[in-house]
């Protein structure tokens, strides 16, 4: 895991590259928690230099550039293999404008990014925004649903191989997990943990606890090495169809 010192590094070095490009109008550079990841790669809460923002193997980050035209992207191009070397996810690009329009067109996404976001440069735009609840329920009832629709299709093609069948359950636990920590933000909960999630996910939307509790535990992955996926995966797909129960009532 990278330390302070290195993700940091790796971030003032995107910021010289993209100043070099835009020079002025980059007017904020942030980093943030790309998909609610648990555990002790958890990023930093704003202000918080005390933990390391990296995760998934990259540091993602955010850039908002005034007047953002295709020269810079085609000046940019070129730096993207020295990023990947450093670490770094392709930073996200973004106008302020598109900032305020992009809201209720990604609000999973822009959710998790106001809540879990580190200030690198320039002015926090970011601190005056907000998600619609309403947008928030509406594409977690989508997420819910695109989450089951993929696990029935993957045990289909998954052929009954048991294999395949632990892959699918394990390549579901980050976007699984993501999802519940915006269900719970909808309630008023953080859940950034393994336990608070679980706790939140059987005592309060009452799913059944052999359903998730697997796949939030602090090393999942373990669970499938160990065990028949197969046997487990009926639990999960019910808690899933539940899920989507549950969240289709909240959006109506």
């Amino acid at each position: 895991m990278a330390t302070i010192r290195s993700w940091r590094d790796a971030v003032a070095g995107l910021e010289a590259d993209l100043r070099a490009v835009v020079a002025g109008r980059l007017q904020s550079l942030v980093a943030y928690e790309a998909h609610g990841l648990l555990g002790e790669a958890t990023a930093a809460a704003p202000g918080d230099a005390t933990k390391d923002i990296r995760h998934d193997g990259r540091i993602h980050t955010l850039a908002v550039v005034e007047e953002l035209g295709y020269a810079d992207l085609a000046a940019l191009a070129p730096l993207t293999p020295a990023w990947n070397k450093r670490g770094l996810a392709v930073p996200l690009l973004l106008s302020p404008e598109e900032i305020r329009r992009s809201l209720d067109a990604f609000p999973l996404e822009f959710s998790q990014i106001l809540s879990r976001h580190v200030l690198i440069a320039g002015d926090d735009l970011l601190a005056g925004c907000a998600v619609s609840p309403d947008d928030l329920r509406r594409a977690c009832e989508q997420q819910v649903r695109s989450h089951l629709l993929h696990l029935r299709e993957g045990y289909l093609q998954s052929g009954g191989s048991p294999r395949k069948l632990a892959e699918l359950v394990a390549a579901s636990v980050t976007p699984l997990r993501a999802l519940l920590i915006d269900i719970a933000r909808l309630h008023g909960v953080n859940a950034r943990t393994p336990d608070a999630l679980t706790h939140f996910v059987e005592e309060r939307l009452h799913l059944p606890k052999d359903g998730l509790r697997p796949l939030l535990s602090e090393r999942p992955a373990e669970h499938f090495r160990s065990a028949d996926a197969g046997a487990s995966f009926p639990a999960y797909l019910q808690a899933m169809e539940q899920l989507a129960t549950l969240v289709d009532e909240w959006t109506r």
